[in-house]
């Protein structure tokens, strides 16, 4: 803490040595005046806790110094103690506390008074600042809480537009579906508009969720050998027709050479649809180039070899201001509200690639930006070489594994107290001429088990009365050996990893897919599960 402030004002020398000699101490720094004139010129430029000055000097007394440093703004509240030899006049004493005094000390001085009323007054100075420090901060975190929650307001409102448009257009389509009689290329149409639109609340959900990972810490990374020329395709392959519709043109330049590393991609192509995304997004008119660069360098790390790869994205787009700018990366904070009516979003998409960057080594930063003009944005990421690193290889089924290995008149049980979801599965599984029981709770799931033959369970979490947790246990207890996947809506790897130590072989997370379901059941029901080795519990998220 800063050194508490005393001011001594006397007219002898001999005096306010004393004095400085006995209130002197390491928390504790004296100046001193020999008039009232130079007292007045430090008050103006110093804060003291206390000012100890001397009754009677030539020129204006410590009465009329008193009263002056009463009259201003800046040292009215400053406590002053005055000193005297006349200690018998009452009238000095009245006049004393009269100008704005607060105490007394009588000459000769007393040492140990001296430094008892100093002492006092030193403490409450240092009270008082701490006091006035904690009232500034929580004044700063109050400021800060009322930003936040603005923000979250106009993320809250953000978010239930975002919402609210595609789940109008799946319900407005789904309707025409059902009533109107329509073509088979407009049939079509239709159900593309619901599946586009379904997509991208699950993508919304997922960003929600992703977030949420991000700030519990629990966010986990795979790792998988993958070729970036291919990755790089695939993302120019999705986002050119995005870019096509609005009448710019995209260009990704890569590296000729074909590298292969090992990390996780779709986390890596993530980031990039959400960085070049955004710049579709914000540019009408002109392009958005993407340039890759891979460093020749080879980085250490603990377990392998890695490479610095980096993704420099330009666009002719609207650009930042200052204020978006400084915006650009809080979560919450998408750079304006009427930024979010003009072109939607949640305003997520960047905070989330930025964490996703970090985690891989890299970062993502705005380079610069212009108004009218454009920005450019840089994601470096360290990626795995593929020699020596540790990775995961997942299966891969393909549609001919699934087509030749036929699943008729297998018996698969679906466990779900939502009769929506055993419709849907019914019918994703019907082609595949599969008998399929079903219940609608964990008991009628054990009573099913004991008094059918069953290949395979599909069973939900969450159910009333008896969750999927207890359901898979009790169906283990008695004796049940058959593969059972777990079907839940919660997207957190803990999860996943509960539902294996409960008793599950594999874990499907909702909404499920149906070539995923049919690929997971074909390779457990298969005569040599396909893309297994051995019957290991499988994490599918």
């Amino acid at each position: 803490m800063e050194k508490t402030k005393l001011l001594i004002v006397d007219d002898h020398h001999e005096n306010i040595l004393f004095l400085s000699h006995l209130i002197s101490g390491e928390d504790i720094q004296v100046l001193s005046a020999k008039s009232a004139e130079e007292a007045l010129s430090l008050l103006m430029n110093h804060d003291f806790a206390l000012a100890l000055m001397d009754v009677q000097m030539p020129g204006m007394s410590g009465f009329e110094l008193a009263r002056l440093v009463r009259a201003l703004k800046k040292t009215r509240h400053l406590p002053m103690i005055l000193m005297t030899s006349r200690q018998q006049d009452r009238s000095v004493l009245f006049e004393g506390y009269d100008t704005g005094a607060v105490d007394f000390l009588f000459k000769p001085l007393d040492p140990h008074a001296v430094r008892s009323k100093v002492r006092t007054f030193v403490l409450l100075d240092q009270q008082r600042r701490l006091l006035n420090k904690q009232v500034q901060e929580m004044e700063f975190l109050k400021k800060k809480a009322e930003e936040a929650n603005v923000a979250k307001s106009h993320f809250l409102a953000n978010i239930s537009h975002e919402i609210r448009t595609p789940l109008g257009a799946v319900l407005g389509f789904a309707d025409i579906l059902s009533q109107d009689k329509l073509s088979d290329s407009e049939r079509n149409e239709f159900l593309a508009v619901i599946r586009r639109n379904g997509e991208l609340l699950l993508r919304l959900i997922d960003d929600i969720l992703d977030l949420t990972k991000i700030e519990a810490q629990r966010l986990e990374f795979e790792k998988k050998e993958f070729s970036l020329k291919d990755l790089l395709k695939d993302v120019e392959a999705s986002l050119g027709f995005r870019a096509t519709e609005k009448g710019i043109s995209l260009k990704i330049q890569s590296c000729d050479r074909n590298l292969t590393f090992v990390s996780d991609p779709l986390r890596i192509k993530q980031i990039l649809f959400n960085v070049i995304g955004n710049a579709i997004k914000f540019t009408t008119k002109g392009q958005v180039d993407v340039q890759v660069r891979v460093e020749d360098a080879i980085l250490e790390r603990e377990s392998c070899e890695a490479r610095r790869v980096t993704f420099t994205v330009r666009d002719t787009g609207a650009g930042l201001t200052v204020d978006e700018v400084q915006k650009l990366f809080k979560p919450f904070a998408q750079a304006d509200v009427s930024t979010a009516r003009r072109f939607g979003g949640t305003g997520l998409g960047l905070v989330i690639s930025q964490q996703l960057a970090q985690k891989l080594g890299g970062d993502l930063k705005l380079i610069s930006s212009e108004v009218q003009v454009g920005s450019v944005f840089e994601i470096t990421l360290v990626l795995d070489t593929v020699e020596g690193a540790p990775q995961v290889r997942t299966p891969v089924v393909s549609h001919s594994d699934i087509a030749s290995h036929s699943l008729e008149d297998k018996v698969i049980l679906i466990v779900d107290d939502v009769s929506d979801n055993r419709l849907l599965i019914d019918r994703y599984l019907r082609p595949h001429k599969v008998r399929l029981l079903q219940a609608g709770s964990g008991v009628e799931a054990l009573e099913t088990v004991c008094e059918s033959h069953v290949d395979l369970i599909l069973m939900d979490i969450q159910m009333p009365l008896m969750d999927g947790y207890e359901a898979v246990q009790r169906i283990r207890k008695l004796g049940y050996e058959g593969p059972i996947v777990a079907l839940t809506a919660h997207a957190m790897r803990e999860e996943t990893m509960r539902c294996i130590k409960a008793g599950f072989d594999a874990v499907l997370t909702k909404p499920t897919r149906r070539q995923e379901l049919v690929a997971v059941i074909q390779s457990w029901l298969s005569e040599e599960p396909l893309g297994h080795q051995s019957r290991q519990p499988e994490l599918l998220q």
